[in-house]
């Protein structure tokens, strides 16, 4: 009987060993992957600072006589990277500083890009910069790596801009829409 019985449980045991999955069948499962982009943007202002020195030679009253005196070409750069639509502008943060009792008007420092990025929407000229944001490009499209060259430009006169240090500070903006 217990030969009967051994058998019998060797039986039931094989039975359940070949009706069980030894290996797993194929089985699929998911996941889910969820990624949050914000609306981003990156300004890149390089070449920004200038030191105009008005020398006592002949560029110098050669600047007078035009009535102006242009910086670098070229300087500042700015290059826009945006995914989203986005708004370039630019200002002055305070007037110019005060020289031996003279305070030269804002609108003396004007602005222009000088190359053709696309998307721009003002300075194709030397426009006057003020304390307001005012918009160089914009788009309702994101872009990558749009350069835009500027130049500054001081207006002279001989009977108002006496000698000395004249300092201002320019504030560029790029900001999503």
């Amino acid at each position: 009987m217990k030969t009967i019985k051994r058998v019998f449980f060797f039986f039931i045991l094989l039975g359940l060993i070949f009706n069980s999955p030894i290996f797993a069948a194929d089985n699929n499962d998911t996941a889910a992957l969820t990624m949050e982009i914000p609306s981003i943007c990156k300004l890149t202002v390089r070449n920004a600072d200038q030191s105009i020195n008005l020398l006592q030679d002949a560029s110098g009253e050669a600047a007078y006589e035009a009535g102006y005196v242009d910086g670098a070409i070229n300087r500042p750069t700015l290059t826009v990277d945006s995914n989203t639509s986005w708004k370039l502008s630019v200002k002055i943060n305070s007037s110019w500083n005060n020289v031996n009792g003279y305070q030269k008007a804002t609108g003396d420092l004007m602005f222009k890009v000088t190359s053709n990025s696309g998307k721009q929407t003002g300075f194709t000229n030397f426009l006057p910069l003020t304390l307001s944001d005012q918009e160089i490009a914009s788009s309702s499209d994101g872009i990558g790596s749009s350069i835009y060259n500027c130049q500054y430009r001081i207006l002279l006169g001989w009977e108002k801009d006496k000698p000395g240090a004249y300092n201002i500070i320019i504030v560029y903006t790029l900001a999503t829409k």
